[in-house]
């Protein structure tokens, strides 16, 4: 009997109606092959809500198909007797956002209007139309199609050169364009005319900034746009009228390599040591951002931006550090294997003249610390938290190395690097600055009264690099907060800091 299809295949027709979601393929006999395949929609991406979005007012959808009768078919309309009405599915009502940008609207998402960028946009890595009001944001995919879509469609299994469906593996071509990426030029042109010579007094030291870490970049993508993001911030501080502009690019820039440099952080991927020799560098790239980010007039005197609770008393930098000592602990002597030779070598060099000058300072007669040392052990010493004498050591030493620190730079004749000024830091990271933390060691959930009082004896040396652009307003910005931090009577403790950056606290 001759087959009764031609070219032995059935094809059928589309199926609509309630009986289409169970295909009934009794009819296909063995060996046949149903051609051409449906369409499958591709099912829309899920709403990639802001972590912060409350998603609790969605009302529960009420399930109709429960409420038939056995008797009753699907197609037969049902009637108020029978079957209950229920409320239409959907959010409750709320204020609906008139100016917010096109890619929140295109994704159907309460955009927050915050400007240069909105935060749904940043937090998701893609540009804000409001820092540029002429681009279209592209639009979601449907859910569904028309049946006369799909019949369409199923007309021909190869679909049109340079398109592609959902059901078809052929990938839609790169669109050519002459378009030049003008931005990240402009701030990679920026950085090596102008940002590198700002990140340190050694000629030696910049030039390894311009160009050891930008031949890097070329090769290590979170390397290139943690620069580039460093960029931005500097074009922002020496250009007001666009300084939302560059200021927005540059966190985007810098959360994008972010998340590319946690990428390469997971136990799955073993680190040689030149990804950790890149790792440290972007930690130290980091801090350079982070003290870099743009001041805000608040009325607290908040100066950066990744400040979220009020208990969050000192900025992000000051623990930023520890993770870059971390770095270079795992790197070892074997950095000096890696690109970072030349930065790892001049840091040698001022810590070893740093130590001669300190070992000059202890034998001289000027001990500035010594009412704040006498202060913190009668404190320190009727604590329950020193019942093993460590708590006190660990303000000892940092006192011995501050002091000291303070007295060298004393010097008229000594040269002064701004990274100088960080060595005390890289130095107690791991002992003092986590009792700066609210919630650490002491078990009361705020920082330590004694290590705040230490840590703003240590904005005096920042006081000494005000013109710095990325240290500029530190200094006074962190003996304020340190004021608010300690209680009454410490506060006479900090008088040296506070006359020196000249506050009214």
């Amino acid at each position: 009997m001759g087959c009764p299809y031609p070219n032995g295949i059935r094809v059928h027709p589309p199926i609509t109606g309630p009986a289409a979601a169970t295909p009934d393929c009794s009819g296909v006999r063995s060996g046949e092959t149903v051609w051409p395949p449906e369409p499958v929609d591709s099912p829309p991406p899920p709403n990639q809500a802001h972590p912060f979005q409350d998603m609790s007012n969605l009302d529960p959808i009420p399930d109709h198909a429960s409420t038939a009768s056995a008797g009753q078919s699907p197609d037969t309309p049902s009637t108020p007797a029978s079957i209950p009405s229920f409320p239409p599915p959907g959010r409750r009502t709320h204020k609906k956002s008139r100016t917010g940008c096109a890619t929140c609207k295109a994704r159907k998402i309460k955009c927050d209007e915050r400007h240069p960028a909105c935060l749904n946009c940043i937090s998701h890595g893609v540009e804000c139309p409001f820092l540029n009001p002429g681009i279209v944001p592209p639009q979601p995919p449907r859910a569904s199609q028309s049946s006369s879509s799909r019949k369409s469609k199923s007309k021909s299994p190869i679909p049109p050169h340079g398109h592609s469906s959902p059901s078809t593996p052929f990938p839609l071509p790169r669109v050519e364009t002459d378009e030049l990426p003008l931005l990240e030029l402009e701030l990679l042109h920026n950085f090596t005319i102008h940002t590198y010579s700002t990140l340190a007094a050694d000629p030696a030291v910049c030039e390894f900034w311009r160009v050891n870490v930008v031949q890097l970049g070329l090769k290590c993508d979170y390397i290139m746009r943690a620069v580039l993001a460093l960029s931005a911030l500097h074009l922002a501080y020496h250009q007001p009228e666009r300084r939302d502009f560059y200021t927005a690019q540059g966190i985007l820039l810098h959360q994008k390599a972010s998340r590319s440099a946690v990428s390469c952080m997971t136990p799955e991927v073993k680190q040689d040591k030149d990804a950790a020799a890149s790792l440290f560098l972007f930690s130290m790239l980091t801090v350079y951002f982070a003290l870099a980010s743009p001041r805000h007039s608040h009325p607290d005197g908040s100066l950066f931006i990744t400040e979220t609770s009020p208990s969050f008393n000192f900025p992000d930098w000051t623990f930023l550090v520890t993770g870059a000592k971390s770095l270079s602990n795992v790197l070892g002597e074997r950095g000096h294997e890696t690109m970072l030779a030349p930065f790892l070598a001049y840091g040698r060099t001022r810590w070893d003249a740093h130590r001669v000058k300190m070992a000059e300072a202890q034998n001289g007669d000027h001990f500035p610390l010594t009412h704040l040392r006498e202060q913190i052990i009668s404190s320190v010493s009727k604590s329950p938290a020193n019942q093993d004498g460590k708590l006190l050591d660990t303000y000892l030493h940092a006192l011995d190395e501050l002091e000291l620190t303070l007295v060298s730079r004393q010097d008229p004749d000594s040269s002064r690097d701004v990274l100088d000024t960080m060595l005390w830091l890289w130095e107690v990271s791991h002992s003092l600055v986590p009792l700066l933390k609210g919630g650490g060691e002491g078990k009361g959930g705020g920082p330590k009264q004694e290590a705040v009082a230490i840590f703003a004896h240590f904005c005096i040396l920042l006081k000494q690099h005000e013109n710095t652009w990325w240290l500029q307003g530190w200094a006074d910005h962190l003996v304020r907060r340190a004021h608010e931090v300690l209680d009454e009577e410490r506060r006479a403790w900090i008088e040296w800091p506070v006359r020196v950056v000249g506050l009214g606290c």
